[in-house]
């Protein structure tokens, strides 16, 4: 395993959630498994659709503990994955054991400021961040953008960055307009039920949340932990600006990974497709 060091000074809920607390997120990852199979059959449909074969290599950045990653390599692509969390990393690696795709993957404990101390230049043909990962997590930008150009640098000239299932300013806009204050509550499995209690602040252009976390005991639940966190989300001009600083193109964007549809703002956020030139 690499282990490099991690500078969270300015995002310490990041340190809470995925380090100190990372066995409750784990719950949460454990339970979208659930629909990663068909998720990742939408992915592969537009890393075909622009051109990325199983020859590629892709970094799956902020990967969780791969549900993402090792369905993409059982069909047939080589795949790296990045995390923050060693208990995510070694959990991956554990199932890539046990979903007979160890050969094809590989799993790193890293953080996405340093991504220069694991990988070499130009050492991916595209790098994938899926489900809202990582920009924005530090509410600043020129953090954003440092991470964009960290992201440039580890990718091939012609190579791809690929942001998807992402949230946006105008998605929260709208759902902010219809719903105004909503919690959510969910089965996270047959032990734990989440509470989110989100809460969208327009003048920051960021969304706070709280997630709860309750034991089923009985007809009861017992509480257990919170996280509270708060994420920058970008517009989706922003997001573009932001990414052309950082040196990449803009090269396709879609309504939603279904229909690959062009995008237009709705309630599903951006699935943008970046290409270094």
């Amino acid at each position: 395993m690499i282990i490099i060091g991690f500078d969270l000074n300015s995002g310490n809920w990041v340190k809470k959630f995925f380090i100190d607390k990372a066995e409750l997120f784990l719950r949460v990852l454990n339970a979208r498994w659930e629909s990663a199979e068909k998720e990742t059959l939408y992915i592969k449909n537009l890393l075909e659709k622009i051109g990325i074969d199983k020859d590629s290599v892709i970094l799956d950045l902020g990967c969780g503990n791969g549900r993402i990653a090792i369905n993409l390599a059982k069909h047939g692509y080589r795949i790296v994955g990045v995390d923050i969390s060693p208990l995510f990393i070694e959990d991956a690696k554990k199932k890539a054991r046990e979903y007979g795709v160890a050969d094809k993957t590989e799993f790193f404990t890293g953080n996405a400021l340093e991504l220069s101390k694991l990988f070499n230049r130009d050492s991916f043909d595209a790098v994938l961040m899926y489900w809202t990962t990582i920009i924005g997590y530090y509410c600043d930008r020129e953090i954003d953008k440092k991470i964009l150009k960290n992201i440039w640098y580890i990718v091939k000239p012609g190579g791809y960055l690929l942001l998807l299932n992402h949230s946006s300013l105008e998605s929260l806009a709208i759902i902010h307009s219809l719903y105004r204050s909503v919690q959510f509550i969910s089965d996270i499995d047959n032990e734990y039920v989440l509470v989110e209690k989100p809460e969208y602040i327009p003048e920051e252009a960021v969304i706070k949340n709280t997630w709860v976390f309750y034991r089923k005991k009985g007809r009861d639940l017992v509480y257990v932990d919170e996280i509270s966190f708060t994420l920058r989300i970008y517009a989706f001009h922003e997001i573009v600006e932001l990414a052309r600083e950082a040196g990449w193109s803009l090269y396709a964007a879609y309504r939603d990974l279904i229909t690959l549809a062009p995008y237009r703002p709705s309630t599903r956020g951006f699935n943008i497709v970046f290409k270094k030139m």
